[in-house]
């Protein structure tokens, strides 16, 4: 079946995977007003999906049973399942992959986050197995979380093996309408696994990130600190709207459930953990060291064994002890602080600045992996820069520290040494003090300890 030309901004769509994120990207899709054929594996996801589109103003979503029914007369067909292993299901099943109904010229775009070798994978099944050279495959994994999803603001790193599937008006149409009008969707050079190399690069810093922020609000628990007055420095801008030293994304986007007695589910353990996972495989692939993501890759799985599937928020409270009488002590804590007012403002300049240090090595091991990737070239470089600091790996240290390792003629080490040296220069001490407070008290901050061993060769005379 060939595919009808669009008359409309609103071509028809066929969205596989309504999970958190492919829920969130598909019913903005309806609100906007593009005709969406939703499909799920698990048939209550489906229904519920279906019965939130019937409650939008002129709707036009419906329902398959199968993939292959999914994308009958479709013009783009968007996957956002959870890994390559349902990707290649989804397409690739017998009578009902979406291959099977595939209609001519049709496009293909994989949201979800793979390894990179994988989208031209299946390009040759595509072509070489299932003889659809005619299928337009663009890879485009997303960053931004469930909540940017909703109103169409992710960041998007889109790559294919023309450059002409980037521009066709169907695909752009969607892909421009998750990510914020065009405005944060990133065009990444080279073919097929492009937008997922970038996707990693990204992931390196939220690898790190999302526990390290569980991390840091449990570690100023323990110390007596009011956590909610912690979290909302951290968070607070100056006057010229930048965020102290120790602020995350994934702190800012994180701390609000960390805080919450009743967390809502946003976004699973679980895949963080397989991102991470796809990283590490790059890592000895590319024959590059990543020590800060393999201590956070250590510390996310432990949380798998009895945590997959909660929200990641609850990695607090694995720090704090699963189950033991201090489990929720960041959310005792908000407003409840155990040390004098003058102690208090101490303990939380020390502990954004220990989350600083964090972030200064999550930095250094992203451009590592860069280098890795060979993305150093000033285009590049200016590219994936951009992205991660306006998406979910951003810090505030990295946005200062990256463009100085660019410029510095000494080199990338020598530019971090010297802002290590000028930011953190005095801080080796209170760490290690807030680091030894916090054993004491059976507390073990693992990746801070491990940021402190590379803080310390940074600062080395």
């Amino acid at each position: 079946m060939a595919i009808t030309p669009s008359t409309n901004a609103y071509p028809k769509v066929a969205f596989i995977g309504l999970g958190a994120m492919g829920f969130a990207m598909s019913t903005h899709l309806v609100r906007t007003g593009f005709p969406v054929i939703g499909y799920d594996i698990y048939g209550p996801t489906l229904d519920r999906w279906q019965s939130t589109c019937d409650e939008i103003s002129g709707s036009k979503a419906t329902t398959a049973k199968s993939p292959s029914e999914a994308v009958q007369g479709v013009s783009v067909v968007c996957l956002m399942v959870a890994n390559h292993h349902h990707v290649h299901s989804a397409l690739f099943d017998d009578k009902v992959g979406a291959v099977h109904a595939l209609p001519k010229d049709c496009t293909v775009i994989i949201h979800a986050t793979i390894p990179p070798t994988e989208p031209s994978s299946v390009r040759v099944r595509l072509t070489e197995d299932f003889k659809r050279p005619d299928v337009k495959l663009i890879d485009a994994p997303v960053s931004g979380g469930a909540a940017r999803s909703i109103n169409g603001t992710l960041t998007i790193m889109a790559a294919s093996d023309s450059p002409k599937n980037l521009e066709q008006p169907d695909a752009r149409a969607v892909l421009d309408n998750v990510a914020s009008k065009g405005k944060t969707l990133f065009i990444i050079p080279g073919s097929l696994g492009a937008g997922q190399s970038a996707k990693a690069l990204n992931q390196v810093q939220a690898g790190i990130h999302i526990p390290s922020a569980s991390e840091i609000m449990g570690l100023a628990a323990v110390h007596g600190v009011d956590t909610q007055k912690f979290y909302d420095y951290l968070v607070s801008k100056d006057g010229s709207g930048k965020n102290p030293v120790g602020w995350s994304w994934m702190l800012d986007n994180r701390g609000p459930r960390m805080l919450s007695a009743t967390p809502p589910m946003a976004s699973a353990t679980l895949i963080i953990n397989k991102d991470v996972g796809i990283i590490r495989d790059e890592e000895t692939r590319l024959n590059v060291a990543l020590p800060l993501l393999n201590r956070s890759s250590e510390v996310l799985k432990d949380v798998m064994q009895t945590h997959a599937t909660a929200d990641d928020s609850c990695i607090v409270q694995y720090y704090l002890g699963f189950g033991s009488d201090k489990e929720n002590l960041v959310v005792e804590l908000a407003g409840k602080p155990t040390v004098s007012a003058s102690e208090q403002d101490s303990l939380i300049q020390d502990l954004a600045t220990a989350h600083g240090i964090i972030h200064l090595v999550s930095a250094f091991e992203t451009i590592s992996f860069a280098q890795a990737l060979d993305l150093m070239r000033p285009e590049q470089r200016k590219q994936w820069f951009t992205l991660i600091s306006g998406a979910a790996g951003g810090s505030t240290i990295f946005s200062d520290v990256i463009p100085r390792a660019f410029e510095d003629t000494e080199g990338i080490e020598a530019a971090f040494k010297k802002y290590a040296k000028e930011k953190f220069g005095g801080a080796s001490d209170k760490v290690l003090n807030l680091i030894k407070h916090a054993k004491s008290q059976n507390y073990e901050p693992r990746i801070l300890e491990a940021a402190m061993s590379h803080f310390q060769k940074f600062i080395q005379a």
